[in-house]
């Protein structure tokens, strides 16, 4: 059984950050954080998802890894270059809206991977859903890795040996004991 099909995870992900910007009374996140692109006459639109607006602030500051509000209330920015912080606020506001930042401030974390290579590597894992004992797999930008939810620990040899098959630097994981997870019934 998957918890999340590989479209229910952004919008989990999506309705996860508006519920914690709400839940902290930041203003961070625009009224409308998932926007809809156009597509030419032989293409299919699609909606894009958070992850898609984090790769966006990259490509106008590169080396941005993601982003949190911290327990300060702070915007927490994984940069690889710390010293490009003014780059990405300004790629940030950019991307979710002007005067959009906490009121707390904006402090740089050192990143170790660039928002564009978790998203790859997270979509190249999601084929370890279809494994026995794996409940998730998210881009998580408050840890600037990919992280993958497992039963119990007896699934984490045999999640890392498909990460190893599937191209996936182990490095950049972090493997989570959710313990078994069960859908509500309506």
């Amino acid at each position: 059984m998957k918890l999340l099909s590989r479209t229910a995870a952004p919008r989990t992900a999506v309705a996860f950050m508006l519920t914690a910007a709400a839940a902290v009374s930041l203003g961070f996140l625009p009224t409308e954080i998932i926007a809809g692109r156009e597509a030419s006459s032989q293409e299919r639109s699609r909606m894009e998802t958070y992850d898609d607006l984090l790769v966006r602030v990259e490509n106008r500051a590169p080396g941005f890894g993601g982003m949190f509000i911290d327990s300060d209330g702070r915007l927490a920015v994984y940069l690889l270059d710390r010293s490009q912080l003014p780059a990405a606020r300004s790629a940030i506001e950019s991307v979710f809206g002007s005067n959009q930042l906490p009121a707390a401030g904006v402090r740089a974390l050192q990143g170790q991977y660039a928002v564009s290579q978790l998203k790859a590597w997270t979509e190249r894992a999601g084929a370890v859903l279809s494994m026995p004992g794996v409940t998730m797999v998210d881009l998580d930008e408050a840890k600037n890795r990919v992280v993958i939810g497992i039963e119990n620990r007896s699934r984490t040899r045999a999640v890392g040996q498909a990460l190893s098959s599937l191209r996936v630097p182990r490095k950049a994981v972090v493997i989570h004991v959710t313990g078994q997870i069960r859908p509500l019934s309506p």
